[in-house]
């Protein structure tokens, strides 16, 4: 027979500034988790409806190990198992592996350490976001602007994408990316989240909406509030800081 090992990881797919795909965790909670029984079929798994996968261990919820007469059979056996496997309210990397699973070279067995950087470069990625977006019962949209706005006042919201841990600076021994005060643009660094041992630096281009920037890149703006302090954890959806769009005459007095 033939054993084949797909690990489940929660983690999604983003696209960079240079067009590259990378795969960033994303902790949070599991709202719902289909894992069938089956004969041909063996967990080692953490995840269930209801458990928190969290953001100080790696990105890895579950093995899932098939077995098969021959290879294809295998092959044959976890697509058609990974096909009824549903998990919402975190983003894994399912999509990607049933992706791969029916990828003509994977099957054919031409590949080596690198077949995943060439794999994505040969498929849609924007297209693989989406998926990846849609299974985990996310329906892609970014935030609205006006949801960020404080009502009675200018100011407006910056809220954490993802659960993590919270830091100001680089390093304990460096100083603070911004304080109360700072005027800065959308791609100045504000601070950085921390998940599953990997630290992604955030900035106000970081965010996006179902227009492209959220924060438009056209102006600058004030930090009137930094809500934490560095080593907190913080769930998605949390307020990070508040914000002040600057007028071009501020802009220029700040100046």
């Amino acid at each position: 027979g033939y054993g084949l090992e797909v690990r489940v990881n929660a983690e999604k797919a983003i696209l960079n500034a240079e067009g590259e795909v990378s795969f960033n965790p994303t902790p949070g909670l599991i709202t719902s988790c289909v894992l069938p029984e089956d004969p041909n079929i063996r967990l080692i798994s953490m995840a269930e409806e209801g458990k928190v996968v969290s953001p100080f261990y790696d990105s890895l919820i579950i093995q899932i190990i098939c077995y098969g007469e021959d290879r294809n059979d295998a092959i044959k056996k976890m697509l058609d198992y990974l096909d009824k496997v549903t998990i919402t309210g975190i983003c894994t990397n399912i999509s990607l592996v049933k992706r791969i699973l029916r990828d003509q070279e994977f099957i054919d067995g031409i590949y080596d350490t690198s077949f995943l950087p060439k794999f994505l470069k040969r498929i849609d990625v924007n297209e693989l976001i989406r998926e990846i977006d849609e299974a985990s019962g996310n329906d892609g949209k970014g935030l609205d602007l006006e949801e960020l706005k404080i009502e009675g006042s200018d100011e407006i919201k910056v809220l954490s994408p993802s659960t993590g841990v919270f830091y100001r600076t680089p390093s304990p021994s460096e100083p603070e990316y911004v304080s109360v005060g700072d005027v800065v643009n959308t791609e100045a660094t504000l601070c950085q989240l921390e998940a599953m041992k990997m630290f992604t630096p955030m900035s106000l281009s970081s965010f996006a909406s179902d227009d492209g920037e959220l924060y438009t890149s056209k102006q600058k703006y004030k930090i009137t509030r930094v809500n934490l302090t560095s080593g907190q954890q913080v769930n998605e959806g949390d307020l990070l800081f508040v914000i002040k769009p600057m007028a071009a005459e501020e802009d220029a007095d700040a100046a």
